[in-house]
This record gives structure tokens, sequence and C-alpha cells, in this order.
């Protein structure tokens, strides 16, 4: 259920919801905040009511895992219900979400090589390799993988950098360990070792101990809290169409101009003294 909103300036209304993953999809209509998003708001509520400085939460990042190759994470602006359900059934009995194809992996692959060779920014990008082994990043160590997660928070200092709000400390990225996916230790707690390991979600940890990015809880996460955000702030309410259109009309009758809206021009009035605006 919702238990906290908060109005982040600039960002809209930050909810959280506290329960497993598939309450949570539920109560945000799938819209898990992103990494980018998060540390925007732990950003601008400083001092303030501190989002993510003594409470983690999960994040819309995948991570997609195949026997013997490396971890693909891709960003999603939305989580289905069907495969938060499938995470929390297999959670609940200490296991990860699989499947019997490796189909989504290879999709995820496919689009992140795509974007590596097309030289799109990393902020920019869907998905990205990472390593095969946990490891920290920060604008220094791995700024690729960091620019990727952290997007516009990602700058090396000023007040919009989530490196300087976390005390220059690099983030540590926790993956499941290789040899849990490759079958050699622990392979109890996947479905399927032929299959593709899935965790539909990235825990990004609070600043109290130190920001982390976790993808190896599995069954211990299966209740926990998600934040999405629910709305524009309501002191930033953005003009509706509807509304924006009669301003524009209106200005034209006082000023007897044509004007184009949307790519249609409006002619309002006629006679000599009508204009086109530039």
């Amino acid at each position: 259920m919702i238990s906290r909103k908060t109005n982040v300036e600039g960002l809209g209304i930050v909810a959280q919801s506290s329960g497993n993953l598939y309450t949570n999809v539920k109560d945000l209509k799938g819209r898990l905040i992103s990494i980018e998003e998060e540390a925007y708001a732990r950003i601008k509520t400083a001092g303030g009511e501190n989002i993510g400085a003594t409470e983690g939460t999960r994040a819309a990042v995948e991570l997609t895992y195949i026997k013997n190759d490396i971890p693909v994470a891709l960003k999603y602006d939305k989580l289905s219900p069907a495969i938060a359900k499938r995470a929390v059934e297999a959670n609940s009995k200490g296991k990860y979400l699989c499947t019997n194809s490796t189909k989504r992996y290879d999709t995820n692959r496919k689009i992140a090589d795509q974007e590596d060779k097309s030289g799109i920014p990393y902020k920019e990008r869907t998905a990205i390799v990472l390593p095969r082994d946990s490891f920290n990043m920060s604008p220094l160590e791995n700024s690729s993988q960091f620019n990727f997660f952290f997007g516009d928070m990602a700058e090396k200092e000023g007040k919009n950098s989530y490196f300087n709000l976390n005390k220059k400390v690099p983030i540590s990225v926790c993956l499941i360990d290789k040899d849990i996916i490759n079958g050699k230790e622990d392979s109890s707690v996947l479905e399927n070792l032929n299959g593709t390991i899935i965790v539909p979600y990235i825990w990004f940890g609070g600043f109290d101990g130190r920001s982390g990015l976790s993808g190896y809880w599995g069954g211990n996460y299966c209740n926990g809290r998600v934040r999405g955000v629910l709305g524009a702030p309501k002191a930033q309410q953005k003009i509706s169409k509807a509304n924006a259109l009669e301003i524009e009309v209106a200005n034209a009758l006082k000023n007897k101009q044509a004007f184009e809206y949307n790519g249609i021009l409006y002619v309002p009035v006629r006679g000599k003294s009508v204009s086109l605006r530039q």
C-alpha cells in the first residue's frame, strides 16, 4: 500500500509503496522510479525529507543473465504485473525469476550492442552490457556504467551531482555471482540453469551507509518498498493543450493575428489588419 507521498520540485509526486513487488506494481501502476529520478529526488530533498537517506528502493532496471555470458542491464518505464507476480512467486520459494528461453537475454543484448555501435551517449541508452563480476563505479571509475544508471545526475561536481551527495564514494554494484549463474554453486536458487535469469528490478540502497546497487537479493527481498513518480508537482501543473489553445486564440483575437498551433494555421479574424505571426 502507499505509505508516503512527497512533492519533489521539478519531478512530481514521489509515492512510496510497501509490500511485495506485485503489490508495489499495482500501487504505482507499474511505474517504478528510475535510478536517475531517485538520485534527483535525493538531491532535491537533502536536508528536508531526505528521500533515500535511510531507505533504499527498488528501481526500474532489469538485470538479465545467461549461462557463461555477461549480464545485461535494461532500463524500462513500466514493469508488467505479470512479471512482478512471477518474481514474487519465485522469490517466495527462495529462487530467482527464470525463463526456459534465452530470447529475453538475446533481445536485450542486441539492443545493447546496437546502441554501442551507434555511439549513443551512455546516459541516453536503453541497455548496457555489464562486467561479469560485481564492480564499483563513479565519474572516475567505470564511468560508462555510472552514466548509464545515473544519467543527468552523474556529474562529477555541483549541486546536481549524486557523486557529490554520496560523499564522493564510488557506488558499488553487486551482481549475482557468476558461479551461481553457471551452476557451480548454490544452483538450488535457480529454476533453470540453461535459461535466462531475470532480476526485474535493482535495489538502490540508501546513502546513510553509502549507496549501492544490488541485483543479487532474489528471495531475500520478496517484501520491501518501491518508489514511483505519480504525477506533476501540485505547484507546477502544466497548462493543458486545450487551455494553451484558448490562450493562443485569445491573444490572436486581441492582436488580430493568424497563428500556427501544432502544425495547423489558424486565422481567427479576417480583414486587412490580419498578419501572420513570425
